[in-house]
């Protein structure tokens, strides 16, 4: 049962506001059947056009991820998909009537417990697991993510490192069950740093950014609320750190596969997993176990 390919048992649906844009934005989550994968549904588009979440539709991974096939775009999908693949769900059709993935809280968990509350159900065929067999490297100045052979599952750790200002270097490693993400990861929520929230604001971003979504590092090492600017409560004492690992998971699930590798990053963000991501799928196109 637990190599098998998953779906939701029924249909479910959310309404939120997307950190970006600030539209509010309705998900229809679906079942789908066997080697469907995960595909988002444009209703709000004649035609109803489908896009599929992999590493061949990623159009931009600067800030977020985004995916855009034949001119229709997707944005902001990453806390979604790092829930699709704490819950293992390889088969689900995501009917939006936007543009942009509402926030939710900046988490995976209210994704999570809403998928989780569906029922998860197995389907007839196999997962497409994949054991890597060499290591893989991508880096970029001082940040980089290397993908280690594992036999053992999914490990991850990650090192955080502001170079003396925000947060003290932290280092926060973890090995992927469902368990351990729900519970560890899944409630640690997207943050910023003060010194970009003008540029966020001339560019016309983060207008759905709320002080329940988001948290902002200031230069001193004081975590706030962005827009009351009030001392934030963390779910955490590394929340931050673990919203990076997060974010790794989410990125990476857009290889579709069932990863069995030791994943090191240092200062990564969305441009490396999704580099990363992309390696880590040609590398398996003659190794997947099915």
């Amino acid at each position: 049962m637990k190599n098998q390919q998953r779906t939701i048992a029924r249909v479910v649906e959310y309404s939120g506001i997307g950190l970006f844009t600030g539209e509010e934005v309705k998900l229809r989550f679906k079942p789908s059947s066997v080697n469907t994968g995960i595909n988002f549904i444009r209703t709000d588009i004649e035609g109803n056009p489908k896009i599929p979440a992999n590493v061949e539709t990623v159009s931009d991974c600067k800030q977020q991820i985004s995916l855009k096939k034949q001119g229709v775009e997707i944005k902001s999908i990453e806390h979604l998909m790092a829930a699709l693949a704490g819950l293992g769900i390889d088969n689900i059709e995501i009917e939006i009537n936007g543009n942009e993935v509402p926030a939710g809280d900046g988490s995976s968990l209210l994704f999570t417990q809403l998928l989780k509350g569906t029922g998860i159900v197995p389907l007839e065929k196999l997962k497409k697991t994949f054991f890597l067999q060499k290591e893989l490297k991508v880096s970029n100045g001082d940040a980089s993510i290397i993908a280690r052979p594992y036999d053992k599952g999914l490990s991850l750790s990650y090192i955080l490192d502001f170079n003396g200002s925000f947060l003290n270097r932290q280092c926060f490693e973890i090995e992927m069950t469902e368990s351990n993400f729900s519970t560890q990861i899944a409630p640690a929520r997207t943050f910023g740093l003060s010194t970009i929230v003008e540029e966020f604001k001339k560019k016309g971003l983060g207008k759905g950014v709320t002080d329940e979504n988001s948290l902002i590092l200031h230069e001193d090492g004081t975590i706030t609320k962005p827009l009351s600017m009030t001392p934030a409560k963390l779910k955490f004492p590394n929340e931050c750190i673990r919203h990076k690992i997060l974010d790794i998971i989410g990125d990476l699930y857009l290889t579709n596969l069932s990863l069995h590798a030791r994943i090191v990053a240092i200062k990564s963000g969305h441009y490396l997993n999704a580099r990363m991501a992309e390696k880590i799928f040609e590398n398996s196109k003659n190794q997947i176990n099915n």
